[in-house]
């Protein structure tokens, strides 16, 4: 097994209690674990049954994180700045389409109901779709991927800037949505920097250890 995915088992045990979902997401997240690797592996490194790490494995394929391979092998999806971007791009195209199905009534409602949480702002949209499909897509990109960033991002004022313009631009009476669109694909090219960042400064303590 990788020692480098030891490591990371061991760091979690020590210091974070957690689910195996839970251990999972975040060292996939954070690129402390990659490769290919079993089922009984997982269970093995998390002192579990292969039960809960089935369970676990079957919700990461869900939200992207893994991909089922032969023999019950389980790849780890690698992220480049592409597939990142995508990523936020994908939360932004969704988001953009609610507010635009708002009235303007409506958006005004919306906008002084969540006090400039970004995390409410975000979950608050999904309560707009009518497509389960769709909100449970955007439920993933948030829940996973925007949440990975905002929890362990260490200086994120970048990040609240660039939401603060974007809520100034769905403030505007009428809305101007192109000016709504290019505050969203700076919010989204921040957040995918911002992803990058950390699984970069992450492999870089795991490298000391």
């Amino acid at each position: 097994m990788d020692t480098e995915f030891k490591n990371m088992i061991e760091l979690h045990k020590k210091y974070k209690s957690g689910t195996a979902l839970e251990i999972l997401q975040e060292a996939i997240l954070s690129g402390s674990i990659s490769g290919e690797i079993t089922q009984n592996e997982f269970a093995s490194s998390l002192e579990t049954s292969r039960m809960p790490v089935r369970e676990a494995l079957i919700a990461l394929e869900f939200q992207g994180l893994v991909e089922k391979m032969p023999s019950q092998h389980v790849k780890i999806v690698s992220f480049d700045e592409k597939s990142v971007r995508e990523i936020f791009n994908n939360m932004a195209f969704i988001e953009i389409e609610i507010l635009k199905s708002l009235t303007a009534e409506e958006l005004k409602n919306f906008l002084s109901r969540f006090d400039d949480c970004q995390i409410i702002f975000h979950k608050s949209l999904i309560e707009n779709l009518n497509s389960l499909f769709t909100k449970k897509t955007l439920e993933i990109l948030i829940d996973i991927y925007l949440a990975f960033v905002l929890e362990n991002s260490m200086d994120n004022n970048e990040i609240k800037n660039a939401f603060k313009n974007l809520i100034r631009a769905l403030k505007n009476s009428p809305v101007d949505f192109e000016s709504v669109n290019e505050c969203y694909k700076s919010y989204a090219e921040i957040l995918s920097n911002e992803f990058m960042k950390i699984r970069k400064e992450n492999n870089l303590l795991n490298a000391e250890r």
